[in-house]
């Protein structure tokens, strides 16, 4: 949800206030560029999930509605996103995954629009999404030699197994959107709409989703602009989430307000408008409540071309949860999902093969990171201490905390507001010993030695 914030606000997370974190806070003070694109005309809709889980304030939801504090909620949908599009459901629905029939929904938008007015739609499948049905990839016909495991997990079937999992999801989401640009080209609108697919994190495996290693931050982006493409131009300037509103608003011939930190994608150098970006920032405070008094795990990254930079700010916290803390939606180590790789992890702690595997996705961390990301791509191996890299690590530090500074930060001025932030989801509250509840520490012999680079 924090990325979907930045996404349509082009506010990096720690600018986004109460919106920074999950089952917080939107609020209308900042502005969100799908209402913009409708003011200047534009006709809005969505389809599956959209801003959430949080709530809303000082939106305007739709006559006679009043905004609830609910997940998802299709009023919260219209107050941003326009008319929820959500009647059309499949015949058959898979374990796991949601009934919605996205394409289907996309229809009934395009023949229930006003042709005389261009329009923005955002297609939120919840799908892949923690939940996989265990075992599909086997009625799937996939073979566990086709899973790519990264380098920080053990590659053991259970593991390759939920990748494949994970994969019956993406290709679910791919099928919707096939059927969607097919739908734009029946309407013959596919030549004059600009088409982006991305994702707010990266894949939902310990040591991924919640963590700011490249498995967690990096997400696909394929963009279709309309008009004829440059051939044989390949770049590789970095770009990010907060990127994608100012591109809408330029798409849409809509100014973009100073407040967004994010630059259009249509003025990247091979335009002659822009200068390269070499280098993007992200962060991360408080996801789900999953340690003793509701703190978060704050921590920020500089990502260049060649090697990335970690600063987290309270090591001596559980990066995932405290494994001992019942979280308010995840178990112990709530910030991780739950899912078959958490959970032989969690259930092989203590064996030799398995243990330093644990380590990396669940112990604590240094207060720097620091990984040569052409050498070491699965981010295994801790630069931060060694002298060879020292000009490196002090250089990258300083161009990230001018950037944080510059965007204004809280973190860059000593403050920590997250942990204060409202959390909507009162559930966990219900137990007036939530503070710390727990159980006991699962047996983990720690062990210094670094994993080889596979």
């Amino acid at each position: 949800m924090p990325s979907r914030t930045s996404i349509l606000t082009g506010r990096n997370m720690w600018e986004t206030g109460p919106g920074g974190n999950l089952m917080g806070t939107l609020k209308a003070e900042y502005a969100v560029f799908s209402l913009l694109l409708q003011q200047s005309g534009y006709q809005l809709g969505a389809t599956g999930k959209t801003w959430g889980p949080g709530k809303l304030e000082g939106f305007t939801p739709r006559e006679g509605k009043k905004l609830p504090l609910r997940s998802y909620s299709s009023i919260q949908t219209e107050a941003i996103l326009g008319e929820s599009f959500h009647r059309r459901t499949l015949k058959q629905r898979r374990p796991g995954m949601s009934n919605l029939d996205y394409a289907a929904n996309f229809e009934d938008f395009l023949a229930a629009r006003d042709k005389e007015k261009p329009f923005f739609f955002w297609y939120g499948s919840n799908e892949p999404h923690q939940g996989f049905e265990k075992g599909a990839w086997k009625k799937a016909g996939k073979s566990l030699a086709d899973a790519l495991v990264p380098g920080s997990l053990p590659d053991d079937p259970v593991v390759r197994g939920e990748f494949l999992d994970y994969a019956l999801e993406i290709e679910h989401f791919d099928r919707h959107l096939g059927r969607m640009i097919e739908s734009l080209a029946r309407e013959n609108l596919l030549e004059s709409t600009l088409i982006v697919v991305t994702s707010d994190h990266g894949n939902p495996m310990p040591r991924s989703k919640c963590n700011l290693y490249d498995s967690g931050t990096r997400v696909p982006l394929a963009i279709r602009f309309p008009g004829p493409a440059k051939e044989g131009v390949t770049r590789r300037d970095l770009v990010n989430l907060i990127d994608l509103a100012p591109t809408f608003l330029t798409a849409g011939g809509v100014e973009i307000p100073e407040e967004m930190s994010g630059h259009p994608l249509q003025s990247l150098p091979e335009t002659g408008a822009a200068v390269p970006r070499d280098f993007v920032v992200t962060g991360f405070e408080r996801h789900i409540i999953c340690r003793r008094d509701g703190v978060g795990y704050p921590a920020r990254c500089i990502r260049t071309n060649s090697f990335a930079y970690i600063r987290n700010y309270e090591p001596d916290r559980w990066p995932a949860g405290d494994p001992d803390f019942v979280s308010s939606h995840q178990g112990f180590l709530g910030d991780c999902d739950r899912g078959a790789t958490k959970e032989f992890l969690m259930s092989n702690s203590s064996e030799t093969r398995i243990a330093p595997y644990y380590r990396l996705s669940f112990g604590r961390r240094p207060p720097e990171e620091l990984y040569d990301m052409e050498r070491d791509p699965h981010q295994l191996r801790n630069l931060a201490e060694e002298k060879n890299f020292a000009e490196v690590k002090s250089s990258l530090r300083q161009k990230m905390e001018d950037y944080l500074r510059a965007t204004g930060d809280p973190r860059m001025q000593g403050q920590s507001p997250w942990d204060d932030y409202d959390f909507t989801d009162k559930r966990i509250f219900g137990n007036p010993r939530w503070r710390e509840e727990g159980l006991s520490l699962p047996s983990v012999i720690l062990d210094p030695r670094p994993l080889p680079v596979r």
